[in-house]
């Protein structure tokens, strides 16, 4: 069954090549470029299940005349990176994108801009750097070697892809903000013209470190699931990723714990649990919908459909980076919807999960649920925020989720046969059993919006964590 071979992967996937610094320089032929150029257009226009569900066909297609035509010349490797991500980018699918890796492994031991960026009410902050840095966290920048930082981050959005008309998703893209001014401007030094403490524009000129130095430094080691009983009886739960879902070893652990977490908080009797979806890019549907099992107090659907713009694999099966994963679509096992031929159910004798009716655990927690979600929440996740939305489970705080109630997935990756540029496109849809849920194109509203400050960035403050505990503690009183 065709269903049984469907990858559910999570966006946040890369894939490298080992090959030398030098080659950032390397000229891609013209003729060659242009004609590999039409083949991802094609790829993504033949395959991908929501094309347009963002983008007209007609801004998609003057995009793609716009970029070819702009193919005059011999490219590097940066400068065809530039042309795939904006065509990506256009799809407006947070699943759909130029797989950075080819660049960024070029890029190891190049000095880059040594912070990342966040957004706050149209304002830019450096953000994470490395530790000799750390003063000019949650200082706000103006300016980057003379230009404006709002024209710097308008050209790099073109190069970045999003879901729907999702803007909070941003702060997450902008951890990568080295790599993406490096695309905008290659320079090895930096003169910043920012606002101090006392808010007088200052200056200040910094050398790059290098990208493995940067991604070293500023990378944490988060532990996917972690559970806290507090003193006071709040309880919390945080879900940084599903990905300890797809395989079953570490999906019995996760499931394990999730068990032991719930039975505490059912003996204790704790009225109020928070839990912390933030920055979870999603992962395995199975582990989400096994907590979701825990917060639904009666049985349930899962997904509603899961669906393929295409009706065949054999003209295009060969880009793919794992061809074996990919097969043919039985026609007679679909149905049509919305366009996509889609499976709602499977005939197995084992009957594939995600179509059966599913049953919430006899212990589900019974207090109040508080969940905390921003732009970092996608994929599986948005999954189980649209149904708790559905089902009225929860008060949402913090930011908008980019994930919503559907995604489209499938974690494919193609390989182009010239550039060996590596494009993430999605063939599958999934379509959550949701029938009263309200879909936003700027993703899942929460029910209190909470941003954070400036200097929480300085002073790591949990600002929307701390809403919340103050929250409870004032209705409890």
């Amino acid at each position: 069954m065709i269903l049984k071979k469907i990858l559910f992967l999570s966006f946040a996937i890369n894939f490298c090549f080992g090959q030398q610094q030098s080659l950032l320089d390397k000229k891609l032929e013209k003729d060659r470029i242009s004609a590999e150029f039409t083949e991802l257009y094609n790829l993504i226009s033949t395959i991908h299940p929501g094309q347009f569900m963002y983008s007209t066909e007609k801004e998609f297609d003057k995009t793609y005349f716009d970029l070819k035509n702009s193919i005059k010349d011999d490219l590097s490797i940066v400068d065809y990176y530039k042309i795939t991500a904006t065509l990506m980018a256009k799809v407006k699918d947070g699943h759909t994108t130029v797989d950075r890796g080819q660049i960024t492994t070029l890029l190891k031991d190049k000095p880059v801009f040594p912070f990342s960026i966040y957004q706050i009410d149209n304002q830019y902050y450096f953000n994470k750097s490395i530790n000799e840095n750390a003063n000019y966290k949650g200082l706000q920048i103006l300016k980057i070697n003379g230009k404006d930082i709002h024209s710097i981050v308008k050209e790099i959005k073109k190069y970045i892809h999003l879901e729907g008309k999702n803007e909070t998703g941003l702060n997450m893209k902008f951890m990568n903000f080295p790599f993406y001014y490096f695309i905008y401007n290659p320079t090895e030094k930096f003169e910043i013209e920012y606002r101090d403490e006392n808010n007088k524009k200052q200056k200040i000129v910094l050398n790059g470190t290098t990208f493995d130095r940067f991604s070293k430094s500023t990378t944490e080691n988060i532990q996917p699931l972690t559970t806290e009983i507090r003193k006071d009886k709040i309880a919390v739960l945080k879900f940084h990723s599903f990905s300890n879902g797809y395989n079953e070893a570490d999906r019995k652990i996760a499931q394990e714990q999730l068990d032991i977490f719930f039975t505490k908080l059912d003996s204790l009797k704790t009225k109020n649990l928070i839990v912390d979806l933030r920055d979870n890019s999603g992962g395995a549907g199975e582990i989400a919908n096994y907590l979701f099992s825990y917060l639904i107090d009666k049985p349930y659907y899962y997904f509603d459909y899961v669906g393929t713009k295409y009706n065949s694999v054999k003209n295009w099966k060969h880009y793919a980076q794992y061809p074996q994963n990919i097969e043919e679509i039985n026609l007679a096992e679909t149905k049509k919807i919305s366009g996509l031929n889609c499976f709602t159910s499977t005939n197995s004798a084992d009957d594939f999960w995600w179509f059966k009716k599913q049953e919430n655990k006899p212990n589900p927690y019974k207090g109040q649920i508080h969940v905390l979600i921003n732009g970092g929440c996608f994929s599986t996740t948005g999954h189980l925020l649209a149904m708790m939305r559905e089902y009225k489970i929860g008060t949402f705080y913090g930011e908008y989720s980019q994930g919503s109630n559907y995604s489209n997935a499938g974690g494919q990756a193609f390989v182009l046969p010239y550039s060996k540029t590596v494009a993430w496109i999605p063939t599958f849809q999934y379509k959550m059993k949701t029938p009263n849920f309200k879909a936003n194109s700027k993703g899942i509203q929460p029910d209190i919006e909470i941003q954070l400050q400036a200097d929480d960035l300085k002073t790591g403050f949990d600002r929307q964590f701390d809403f919340v505990i103050r929250r409870i503690e004032n209705i409890s009183l």
